[in-house]
C-alpha cells in the first residue's frame, strides 16, 4: 500500500470540511461578522467554526444578540425575511436550541446551522474529530447525541477510502455507530437500474476497492486500564503534565495539570519553594513529527532515554553555536551568519521547549514515580491489597490530587474491585480532602463503570465480610484470555523483527527499556505491565491464519461483532447491509467460506476508532506493532486524552 497516496487521501477530509463551511458562508447574503468561541480558536489553523453544542454557550450568544437588538431596535426594524444573525453549531444543533430561541423571542432573527468537520490529520496515521465532551455525554450522561456526528464521519471515511472487507465493533456505542452508518447508507439516493434510470452512471463507491482491509471501532469503557495507567513513553507523559488542544501542547513553566489539581495549601507550598527569578512565557509545542523533528525522534521512547539524548543534542548544538571563528574568510562569515546561525538558533529554541517539559515531568512526577508504578503493577496482578490501600489513603491525607488520586481509585476498582469497607474509606478520604460538594461525582463514576454502586452500601458491606479468597479477578481472567498481562504470559505479542525499523522513527526499534522490557513488546508503554486491548485485538486479527483460528482466539468475546463488505456480498438487505454478528455466529453461518478466504490478510491495513478518547500509550503501542509485523494502522478518536482528562470530564459533569 502506497503510504504517500493514503496520506494524501487522509488530508482530503480537511477539504471536505472546508467545502461544507464554504457552502454555509455562501448561503448567507451580504457582509458577515465572524464571532468565534475562544476555546475553539486553535483548530482554526485548519477550519473555521463558531460554538460547540453547549446550551450555556448558546445562551450567552443569544444574550449578546438580545442586547444588541435592544440597542438598535429603535434605529432599524428587523427584517424577518432576511435573518440578521447566523450561528454555526459543532457538531449539530440540539432540539433545546430551537426551544431556547422561541423563549428568547429570536426565532425569526437567528438562523442555526449544523457544521461538523471530519477527521483532522494531527500526525502521521493519527486522526481526530476534536469533539469535546464525548466521554462525559455518552458514557456518563448516557446521551448518545454525539454518536450521530461520529457515524457521519465514519460514513465519509467509507466513501473516501472504500468500505473495509471486515468491520469489527466492541461495545454498545460502537454497535450504535455502525447501525447509524448502515441507516445513512440505506437512505442515500440510489443510482442505476435500482433507481429506474438505466442510463445513469453507477455509484463509484460500490465497486471501490478499500484502502483498508479492516476497521475496528472500540468503546473506551472496554479498556479503562490503558487510559488510567501511567505511561512511560515521552509523548504520553507530556499529556500528563500539560493540556493538548488539536495537536498543540501548551508549554507553561508556571502552571501544569499536576499543580492545578492539588489542594490550595499544597499549591502554595510548592510556590514558596525557591524558583528562578525569570518568568517563563507560555508557548506551544506541535505534537507532529512533520513539524517538530525532535518530537519525531523521541515521541515513542522510554522517558529515561529521552533526557540523556536531549542532553547530548544540547551539547552538540552548543558546539555548533561556537563554530564561528575570527580566522574565517569574509565569504565564510557571511555564509555562517546567513545560513547556519539561524538554523542553530531555531533548533535551540525548539530544544529548549523539550528541556522545559522534561524538567517539569521530573519535578512533578519523578519523585514518586517508581513507587506509583509498583502500586499499579500490584493492581494488575491482584497482589498487596493492603499496601495499595495504604498508599492511596496516604496520598489523600498528604498529597491529594483532585483527578489523579481519583484516577488511581478507579483503576483499583476496575482491576481488583472495591469492597464496601474500602469504598467507604476512600470516599470519606476524598470528600474530606476536597469537600462534600463532590459527593455526586461518585454516582457519575458509577454510571461510567469506574466505581461501585454507592446506593447499595449496606448490601455490599455485608458481602464484603464474607472472605472468599480469589487468585484471579474478572479483569485478570479476561486479560489473560487475551494475553494482555506479559507477567502471566510469555507469548502475548510477536517478538521483534526490525525490518524497516529505524531509530529515527520514534525510537522503538531495538534495545531494552529502563524497566528491562524488550521494545518488541507493546507492553513497554506501561513498563512491561500491560498491553492495550486495541493493540492486542489488532495483532490477533492480523495473526489469524484462518477464520477458525480467529474464532479460537476471540470467539469468547460476546460483544465483539463483525460486519463489512464481505458479509454483504450476495445479500440484499433493506436497511443498508447485513446485521453485525459475533464471531461464533459467523463460524456456523454460510459466510464462513468467504471469511476464510480473507485470512490471513494479504495487506495488513486497518482503520481504528476509539469512542471516548484515545491515549498516546495506545498510539505508541499500535505503531510499534505496525512496524513489527509490517502493517499499516491508522488510529483515530474523538479526542486524544490522558487519564487525568478522562477523570476531569467526569468530575465536571
Amino acid at each position: 500500500m502506497d503510504s504517500s497516496a493514503s496520506g494524501g487521501k487522509l488530508l482530503g477530509f480537511r477539504q471536505i470540511a472546508q467545502e461544507k463551511l464554504q457552502h454555509v458562508f455562501y448561503s448567507i447574503p451580504s457582509e458577515k461578522d465572524l464571532i468565534i468561541e475562544p476555546a475553539l480558536i486553535k483548530p482554526l489553523e485548519h477550519f473555521v467554526y463558531f460554538i460547540t453544542s453547549n446550551l450555556l454557550t448558546f445562551k450567552s450568544v443569544l444574550d449578546q444578540i438580545s442586547g444588541y437588538q435592544s440597542q438598535t431596535s429603535g434605529l432599524l426594524e428587523p427584517d424577518i425575511r432576511s435573518k440578521q444573525y447566523h450561528v454555526l453549531v459543532l457538531p449539530s444543533v440540539l432540539a433545546s436550541f430551537e426551544h431556547l430561541l422561541e423563549e428568547e423571542g429570536l426565532h425569526g432573527i437567528v438562523e442555526l446551522y449544523n457544521f461538523h468537520w471530519d477527521f483532522l490529520l494531527l500526525d502521521e496515521s493519527l486522526l481526530s474529530l476534536e469533539l469535546p465532551n464525548v466521554f462525559a455525554d455518552v458514557f456518563v450522561r448516557k446521551d448518545t447525541t454525539p454518536l450521530g456526528a461520529i457515524a457521519q464521519s465514519v460514513r465519509i471515511f467509507n466513501l473516501v477510502m472504500g468500505k473495509p472487507h471486515l468491520v469489527f465493533s466492541l461495545g454498545e456505542n460502537a454497535e450504535r455507530i455502525l447501525q447509524m452508518v448502515q441507516r445513512m447508507e440505506a437512505n442515500k439516493p440510489r443510482t442505476g437500474v435500482a433507481a429506474g434510470k438505466e442510463n445513469s452512471k453507477p455509484d463509484p463507491t460500490v465497486e471501490k476497492e478499500p484502502e483498508y482491509a479492516a476497521m475496528l471501532i472500540l468503546d473506551r469503557d472496554r479498556d479503562y486500564p490503558a487510559c488510567l495507567l501511567t505511561p512511560v513513553v515521552y509523548c504520553g507523559l507530556l499529556l500528563e503534565i500539560q493540556t493538548l488542544n488539536s495537536g498543540s501542547l501548551v508549554v507553561d513553566g508556571d502552571s501544569n495539570k499536576i499543580k492545578s489539581g492539588k489542594l490550595v495549601f499544597l499549591q502554595q507550598t510548592s510556590q514558596e519553594q525557591p524558583q528562578a527569578s525569570t518568568h517563563q512565557e507560555a508557548t506551544s509545542l506541535r505534537m507532529s513529527g512533520a513539524q517538530d523533528m525532535i518530537y519525531l525522534e523521541h515521541r515513542y521512547r522510554h522517558f529515561s532515554e529521552v533526557i540523556s539524548l536531549l542532553s547530548s543534542q544540547a551539547k552538540t548544538l552548543g558546539l555548533e553555536g561556537k563554530a564561528y571563528s575570527r580566522e574565517m574568510k569574509l565569504h565564510e562569515m557571511r555564509d555562517y551568519v546567513t545560513n547556519k546561525l539561524p538554523k542553530v538558533a531555531a533548533a535551540k529554541k525548539e530544544l529548549f521547549k523539550h528541556l522545559r517539559l522534561c524538567e517539569t515531568i521530573v519535578e512533578e512526577i519523578g519523585a514518586n514515580f517508581e513507587k506509583h508504578q509498583m502500586i499499579e503493577e500490584s493492581m494488575l496482578t491482584n497482589t498487596n491489597r493492603k499496601q495499595i490501600m495504604n498508599y492511596i489513603l496516604e496520598l489523600l491525607s498528604s498529597d491529594a490530587h483532585k483527578y489523579n488520586t481519583l484516577r488511581l481509585i478507579c483503576l483499583y476498582h476496575v482491576t481488583i474491585g472495591l469492597t464496601g469497607e474500602d469504598m467507604t474509606r476512600l470516599m470519606t478520604g476524598y470528600l474530606t480532602a476536597f469537600g462534600y460538594r463532590h459527593l455526586s461525582l461518585f454516582h457519575s463514576l458509577y454510571q461510567a463503570r469506574l466505581f461501585p454502586d454507592t446506593t447499595n452500601l449496606s448490601k455490599t458491606k455485608i458481602l464484603s465480610q464474607i472472605s472468599i479468597p480469589t487468585l484471579k479477578t474478572p479483569f485478570q481472567i479476561e486479560a489473560n484470555k487475551l494475553k494482555q498481562l506479559p507477567t502471566d504470559s510469555n507469548d502475548s505479542v510477536p517478538t521483534a523483527t526490525g525490518a524497516g525499523s529505524t531509530d529515527r522513527d520514534g525510537g522503538l526499534a531495538g534495545g531494552v527499556s529502563a524497566g528491562g522490557v524488550a521494545k518488541s513488546c507493546p507492553s513497554y508503554v506501561f513498563n512491561g505491565n500491560y498491553i492495550p486491548l486495541v493493540t492486542q485485538l489488532t495483532h490477533m486479527i492480523f495473526a489469524a491464519a484462518s477464520f477458525d483460528h480467529l474464532n479460537a482466539r476471540l470467539g469468547h468475546l460476546e460483544r465483539l461483532k463483525v460486519s463489512g463488505r464481505v458479509l454483504e456480498q450476495g445479500t440484499h438487505q433493506a436497511h443498508g447491509g447485513a446485521a453485525p454478528k459475533t464471531i461464533k455466529e459467523l463460524s456456523a453461518s454460510s459466510h464462513k467460506a468467504a471469511l476464510n478466504q480473507l485470512f490471513p490478510f494479504k495487506e495488513k491495513t486497518m482503520f481504528i476508532f476509539i469512542v471516548g478518547g484515545i491515549t498516546y500509550a495506545e498510539i505508541a503501542a499500535c505503531h510499534l506493532l505496525e512496524r513489527t509485523i509490517g502493517a499499516k494502522i491508522v488510529l483515530s478518536s474523538d479526542r486524544i486524552i490522558a487519564g487525568h482528562d478522562l477523570i476531569e470530564s467526569v468530575v465536571s459533569c
